[in-house]
């Protein structure tokens, strides 16, 4: 009986307790990955989910791909943070889309999404304070008791007159 198993990302034997099964969304294929390998491939997925609504596109092309592995090496951006970006820039800022690119993620585009999310959760830090230090006051009402009944009508009893 064999003890490893080969991992399809980066092609090392691993032992079969430590790897994990995954099965792609139409659940044609399945494979089996390393922890990293898988954890490289579920971030990416989530990247390529992302990118497709955002761009309103089925699958992101290879200049999106080439554009993600640039931004990754030069910057040390994650996939969430250059989805965060997108969405702010598409969002947020209201610019035309002209072309399916991550070329208007960069160091300064990145550093306006970060402030106006931190002034996003300062704002709602002190909504929910605002809202947690409000008096409620409990308020009687009194039961009106001298209200007049309504007399009910048989329908039946009219129709038989």
């Amino acid at each position: 009986m064999q003890l490893t198993r080969k991992c399809h990302g980066c092609g090392q034997d691993i032992r079969k307790d430590e790897m994990i099964q995954y099965t792609s969304a139409t659940g044609k294929t399945s494979y089996w990955f390393c922890k990293d390998c898988y954890e490289d491939k579920i971030a990416r997925e989530r990247f390529q989910i992302k990118v497709c609504q955002i761009f309103g596109i089925k699958m992101p092309g290879p200049l999106i791909w080439t554009q993600r592995k640039r931004l990754r090496d030069t910057y040390g951006y994650t996939d969430d943070a250059i989805v965060d970006c997108l969405e702010y820039i598409y969002n947020v800022e209201h610019a035309k889309m002209l072309k399916e690119s991550l070329g208007l993620v960069n160091p300064k585009t990145m550093d306006k999404m970060k402030s106006w999310r931190a002034h996003q959760k300062a704002q709602a830090s002190s909504i929910a304070a605002a809202i947690a230090t409000t008096e409620t006051k409990e308020y009687i009402v009194p039961i009106r008791e001298n209200v007049k009944k309504k007399e009910e009508i048989n329908l039946d009893d009219a129709l038989l007159e």
